[in-house]
């Protein structure tokens, strides 16, 4: 059995990593599970080159499996393959192509590392999981603090959260800013993205149960 190691650009992806995902690949029989942040940077994703220190010194570890939680909402533009990748209509592609660009980059230093590296890029950003539990809102803010008929009606535009987009105004961050004032993504995100559970988010967000799969997949392959 492989461990699983997820690098994060924040503390809430952390904290949603050790209190949400950690105990469901535990419940899989999955008990190696190790979390760090990004560790070249005073917060957040703002160079690449942070990220990629993380990995080449985590690629060097065996029996690991490595990926990472990272949001596609303000991406830096160092990011490899970036400027041809970017212009694409079809945002799903367009992660999907700047996951495979990170594993060609590590691969070109140390040979395949196709086996061990499979970077996540959420699609946009962690506040999707907040809108896939939008029925848990109502546990944490009263009628009064929160727009929760304009809440509704995004997650009935956008069945598929993940899909909510990634517009200086539209993306999931600024909506809930919007329409809860007093939302914040490190006091509330993880509390209320668990309280709703992982099943919610797998009922609702594709993209990140296919991801949470094959991680489980490739951590038990011999």
């Amino acid at each position: 059995m492989k461990r699983i190691l997820i690098i994060v650009e924040g503390h809430s992806e952390k904290e949603f990593v050790d209190k949400v995902l950690t105990p469901y690949f535990f419940s899989r029989d999955i008990q190696r599970v190790d979390c760090f942040k990004i560790k070249h940077t005073r917060g957040g994703l703002t160079k690449y080159d942070h990220l990629k220190k993380d990995l080449i010194h985590s690629v060097h570890e065996s029996e690991v499996i490595i990926s990472t939680l990272i949001d596609f909402y303000a991406l830096p533009a160092d990011f490899p393959k970036y400027s041809e990748i970017i212009g694409l209509k079809d945002k799903l592609e367009v992660v999907q192509k700047l996951e495979n660009a990170i594993v060609d980059d590590i691969s070109d230093i140390f040979g395949d590392v196709s086996n061990k590296l499979f970077p996540y890029i959420q699609l946009h950003e962690f506040e999707a999981f907040v809108f896939a539990a939008n029925r848990t809102l109502f546990d944490f803010y009263a009628e009064n603090e929160a727009d929760f008929a304009a809440i509704q009606k995004i997650v009935t535009d956008y069945p598929n959260p993940e899909d909510i987009n990634q517009g200086k105004s539209t993306a999931p961050s600024k909506r809930l800013h919007q329409l809860i004032p007093g939302y914040s993504k490190v006091n509330h995100g993880v509390a209320i993205v668990q309280n709703a559970g992982i099943d919610v988010l797998f009922q609702k967000c594709t993209r990140f149960k296919t991801w949470v799969e094959m991680l489980i997949e490739n951590a038990k392959s011999n």
